[in-house]
């Protein structure tokens, strides 16, 4: 069990300040989205001034755009060079930028106005420690520790400071008085291993790294250490199982991979370090990754886990870290060439196209993001990662058919019983769910139901989909408890069962629970739309439509949106019993078998919008200056509805900004009389 490191104590603080300047100001904020110019780019024919550049770097931040920020800040700072609040301002920039050596001559500059300045200090002692500078880099590391954190990281940094210079024991002694916290203990066990093995004491190293593995066997880097340490010893069989252990527990990682296959060729492994730099740099990138996975952490991760990179730079599992921090924070055109330093020959060159492919896709170049993935899928067609990412870009971007089948591809691949299994069926059946293709979708949350019987995303679809149609009402609310009992504090998971009280008639306990949902997730246009529902049918009207209200501007789906202005305009008795009317209709059409539908087999026919030709009511064919605003306004009298004109049609309107005259669309009956 991982254990949760502390909050981060002031003396670190100081380095997330310029990120907090996010929320400062917007005033060019949509800049870099639009494709528009940067602010340094505006402002290059312009004299700057220094208030101009400090709004300029503000208005970069807020942005996004750090490049420019950090120029911006640098020339505020060479306008006023002893202004404390630029320099440490520039200097954070500039390492979370992973420009390190231009840091460097702002951390002296800072510790010369404040020695206590803590993360000059710790940079100045990294710099040190890159150049073989030991004794120099413990003075500095040692001025740079107060707080857990801060205690830790220049505790280990001093140690490997002392290793450096031949002195093992003195690091040793370093390591083993540190006192702090529960969560130290896993640190101090792990790097004693590493300094030990680094200096030629196996037994010790075998006996330390024990302890570490015993304590965090889930961890990729104990179980590697461990693992490397003991084959070192001759401890083979050991270590081995070690590796099988961390890939039965956990998802396959293509580092334990290459060891395995390694050990399995009766090789010697390497140690996991081989001198102080890339013993600091294991400091570093241990506290950064336990960081990234902590609420608040991730700029604290950045900056430690830059300057790990920095001694560092050819460690992949360094590189593919930052990358997923940056990916983490959305920025993905960032997070592209980040990914792209792992080495083409690193057994993490694959995971790094991976997320290569992902970040492209969430940056609007899905082409390039599925034409990467059908390179690898090609080079290895078992591929189950490729195919699943490829499957998730197709899904999302709502192709569920195609996403279907790269899914059955994936499980088509699959040559053993994984605990994990019960994604790739769960996601085939979000597929077949979202395809209309209800009975496929059963079977396969069902499957991964067999496989994982208590995973909540599983319980919480399958009950939800189930209340939805009316199915298993009892089995399916059973379901959604359990659900709500694994990840009580879920939104999406509690608004499932208060709609499952709902579709019961159960509308005061659909309510409570509604309440709750909304109280944890505010912002979605579902479980706000949701709670409106029973508000109207607990007789609070009022409280209903604002809640409808607040769904409507929450960019529902365009077929939830016009239901939810349905309801704004006539409320939900009228909405349901047009619905229920309809359906009616629908059912006594479909066993009417005498009726034939004369439009089909007419051609199509030009003209304008405005007046239906022979294709009867339920078709009209585009006419030139055509918009489907003009046609829903025409046909509905509310041009708001064009979004269930585009529902109707997508197979026809691959652009529905580009409607073609002569084109015949279906227009879907809909009553908007008061």
């Amino acid at each position: 069990m991982r254990r949760t490191l502390p909050s981060l104590v002031r003396p670190l603080r100081t380095v997330a300040v310029c990120f907090a300047l996010l929320a400062s100001t917007s005033l060019m904020a949509g800049a870099a989205a639009r494709g528009e110019p940067s602010v340094a780019e505006l402002l290059d024919d312009a004299m700057p001034t220094l208030s101009g550049s400090y709004l300029a770097a503000l208005s970069a931040i807020s942005a996004q755009d750090y490049d420019s920020a950090t120029a911006l800040f640098e020339e505020a700072l060479s306008q006023d060079p002893d202004n404390p609040i630029l320099l440490e301002r520039t200097f954070t920039l500039l390492i979370a930028n992973g420009r390190i050596d231009r840091a460097i001559p702002l951390a002296q500059r800072l510790v010369e106005l404040d020695p206590e300045m803590r993360m000059g200090q710790m940079v100045l002692g990294v710099k040190a420690l890159k150049d073989k500078k030991f004794a120099e880099a413990g003075k500095h590391l040692g001025k740079s520790d107060r707080g857990p954190l801060a205690n830790i990281s220049s505790g280990l940094l001093s140690a490997w400071a002392a290793q450096g210079q031949g002195q093992t024991d003195a690091a040793l002694k370093i390591v083993d008085t540190m006192q702090g916290p529960e969560w130290y203990s896993v640190f101090k066990n792990f790097n004693t291993a590493l300094i030990n093995e680094n200096a030629g004491r196996t037994d010790a190293a075998v006996k330390a790294i024990t302890a570490a593995y015993e304590a965090e066997g889930g961890s990729l880097r104990v179980t590697e250490a461990y693992a490397r340490i003991l084959a070192r010893a001759g401890k083979v069989d050991e270590a081995k199982q070690a590796l099988v252990s961390f890939t039965e527990n956990s998802v396959g990682h293509p580092v334990i991979a290459a060891l395995q296959k390694e050990l399995n060729a009766g090789k010697k492994p390497a140690p996991l370090v081989r001198n102080a730099q890339e013993g600091a740099g294991e400091v570093l990138y241990g506290l950064g990754s336990a960081l990234g996975g902590e609420n608040g952490g991730a700029d604290l991760a950045t900056i430690y886990l830059r300057l790990a990179n920095y001694l560092q730079p050819s460690n992949d599992l360094v590189i593919m870290a930052l990358g997923d921090l940056t990916q983490n924070a959305q920025r993905f055109d960032r997070s592209i060439p980040i990914f792209e330093q792992v080495a083409k020959t690193s057994p993490l060159r694959r995971n790094a196209d991976l997320q290569v492919a992902l970040s492209l896709d969430a940056a609007g170049k899905s082409d390039q993001a599925i034409k990467r993935l059908k390179r690898l899928i090609t080079a290895n067609p078992r591929d189950i990662d490729a195919l699943t990412t490829l499957a998730t870009i197709n899904r999302t971007s709502k192709r569920y058919g195609d996403a279907s089948k790269l899914y059955t591809k994936a499980i088509d691949a699959l040559t053993e019983d994984n605990p994990r299994n019960w994604l790739i069926y769960y996601f085939r059946g979000i597929a077949y769910e979202r395809g209309q293709e209800w009975a496929k979708a059963e079977a396969d949350f069902l499957k991964a139901l067999e496989i994982a019987p208590e995973e909540p995303q599983v319980l919480n679809y399958l009950g939800y989909s189930w209340i939805d149609r009316g199915l298993n009402l009892d089995r399916a609310t059973d379901m959604i408890k359990k659900a709500v009992e694994l990840r009580p504090n879920d939104g999406y998971i509690v608004d499932s069962l208060g709609w499952a009280y709902y579709k019961q008639g159960k509308y005061d306990e659909a309510v409570a629970q509604l309440e709750r949902a909304i109280s944890i997730k505010a912002d979605d246009a579902t479980i706000n739309d949701h709670l409106g529902d029973a508000y109207w049918k607990v007789g609070r009207k009022l409280e209903a439509t604002f809640q409808w209200a607040h769904a409507r501007d929450l960019n529902p789906e365009p077929a939830d949106k016009e239901r939810i202005l349905a309801k704004l305009a006539h409320g939900l008795d009228k909405v349901e019993a047009e619905e229920k009317a309809a359906q009616s209709k629908d059912d006594s059409a479909k066993t009417d078998t005498t009726k034939t539908d004369a439009a089909n087999s007419e051609p199509a026919k030009a003209g304008s919008a405005t007046s239906p030709r022979a294709e009867g009511p339920s078709r009209i064919t585009i006419g030139a200056g055509d918009s489907l605003w003009k046609i829903a306004l025409k046909v509905y009298g509310d041009g708001e509805l064009y979004s269930r004109l585009i529902d109707a049609n997508r197979d026809k309107l691959s652009n529905p900004n580009l409607i073609v005259p002569g084109l015949v669309i279906d227009i879907p009956q809909f009553d908007t009389a008061q």
